[in-house]
């Protein structure tokens, strides 16, 4: 006798090998892309710390002085904007990762409760208007949440053809550039959510923030922070390790250190929503004196 387990077992079959022939598409095609972007040795950490290598991730060391852990061979900083293009990062790697694309990507953030973690951070922490500057803005649902709400905003995007899609789709103001290498105005809130661990330069990165911040505006960034195991970094989220995106992987006190050498005051680091994200928000205030270095945009490498 015929059930309708037996009818269903071919179709469940045929669906499962469409699928893994699909991801090891995706996966030939990423690794296709990513063997073209030339890239760089790592030799110290931001802070001049020396770097031990990790044994579970050797393509990773583990800074002696802040503990950060850096990407030993990531692809140059001048190779990263064509990454992050529409087709190469917001459609191919992300369903190489079973991460929707760009065009499902707002309806995500609403449904796992980003979008109003996200606001409702701000409505603790920031302030009520203002001029807001979100760094990796993708998909753009953020900023039109806080346009709709009276907020003066700006996103940045390191392609052209990303900005132009959520200039489109988003209907906000896009900014096309790799920050902090671009110019910005000033700013009440700063935002940067999934992008820190992205950046090739740490000190210029919080350096520029502090600088685009009004006295007394707020930063709000977050991150993967490691604020306990050091010896065993993000064992519950080993793909954090991802030696193309991600570039430095902080802790606790590489990020205090990092807020302390830009001028911003820490209001606080918690759990990204409660630990779902297995991330940390960072927020921070910036105080209403900067030095000199801060003053002239020093951006550097120690």
């Amino acid at each position: 006798m015929i059930t309708l387990r037996h009818i269903l077992h071919p179709l469940r079959s045929t669906r499962a090998a469409y699928q893994q022939g699909k991801m090891a598409y995706y996966k030939r095609a990423s690794e296709r892309v990513i063997a073209k972007f030339p890239r760089q040795k790592i030799t110290r950490c931001w802070c001049g710390g020396s770097l031990a290598q990790l044994l579970a991730h050797p393509q990773y060391g583990a800074c002696a002085e802040c503990g950060c852990y850096v990407n030993l061979c990531p692809p140059t900083a001048d190779s990263l904007k064509e990454f992050y293009s529409l087709d190469n990062y917001w459609r191919l790697r992300q369903r190489l990762h079973g991460i929707p694309p760009i065009e499902k990507r707002a309806e995500l953030y609403w449904s796992d409760g980003r979008v109003k973690y996200w606001l409702d951070l701000i409505k603790q922490y920031g302030p009520g208007s203002g001029n807001v500057i979100e760094i990796g803005c993708a998909p753009g649902i953020l900023l039109s949440e806080l346009t709709r709400r009276g907020y003066k905003c700006i996103g940045v995007e390191p392609d052209a053809s990303v900005a132009a899609w959520i200039r489109r789709n988003a209907g906000v103001e896009v900014v096309e550039g790799f920050f902090p290498r671009l110019k910005l105005p000033s700013c009440d809130l700063f935002l940067a959510l999934d992008v820190a661990e992205h950046s090739p330069d740490p000190i210029g990165f919080w350096k520029e923030i502090a600088r685009l911040l009004e006295p007394g505006g707020v930063a709000i960034v977050q991150t993967p922070i490691e604020y306990s195991d050091y010896a065993q970094p993000f064992k519950a989220r080993p793909e954090f390790f991802d030696g193309q995106e991600h570039l430095y992987l902080y802790t606790d006190k590489s990020v205090r250190k990092l807020a302390q050498l830009a001028g911003l005051d820490l209001v606080t680091i918690g759990d990204a929503m409660g630990g779902y994200l297995s991330q940390f928000c960072v927020v921070a205030r910036r105080t209403n004196v900067l030095t000199s270095a801060f003053q002239e945009g020093a951006t550097s490498r120690p």
